[in-house]
């Protein structure tokens, strides 16, 4: 029967993991048939399959405890976390393409945001960073140097007094 849920599309795995957990109730095992909701959940957004949800939302109410609620809400909490990370991403790329087959239209050829990066520096002629007036070293040289003209008391010990 595992065979069957891994074949099918979403939609009716769903479906079908439904009325597996029924049956599995129907002949007293519980726990298999919470395990099958749990793994039919991950195949079950919140906002678009409600059906699902409010089955084993009154399953775990008529025969869990408070802790498997709470599982089952936790398990709910990261599925809908995740169709809402897919969701958004999806939604990202679907923009992202929109945006750039327009910007490539109106250029005529299609570009990488690499290559639009070069054609910029290339108009501008300008360098892409500012040089400091002096570097680091330099700077720490300088004070360094400045320090030892201005200790005139410093004593100074050899290797050879250790």
């Amino acid at each position: 029967m595992l065979t069957i849920l891994l074949v099918l599309p979403d939609r009716q795995t769903a479906e079908m993991c439904l009325r597996f957990a029924a049956l599995e109730r129907k002949l007293g095992e519980i726990d298999r048939a919470r395990a099958i909701y749990a793994h039919a959940s991950q195949f079950c957004d919140p906002r678009i399959n409600p059906q699902f949800w409010s089955e084993w939302n009154t399953f775990e109410i008529e025969t869990g405890s408070e802790d498997t609620f709470r599982e089952m809400l936790r398990i709910k909490r990261s599925v809908q976390a995740q169709f809402n990370t897919e969701a958004s991403y999806l939604a990202a790329q679907t923009m992202a393409a929109r945006q750039g087959t327009g910007k490539a239209e109106e250029a005529g050829t299609e570009e990488d945001a690499m290559a639009a990066a070069e054609k910029q520096a290339e108009r501008d002629k300008g360098p892409a960073f500012v040089a400091a007036k002096k570097t680091a070293l330099q700077q720490g040289e300088l004070a360094s140097s400045t320090m030892m003209q201005d200790n005139v008391d410093e004593i100074h010990i050899s290797d050879e007094d250790l």
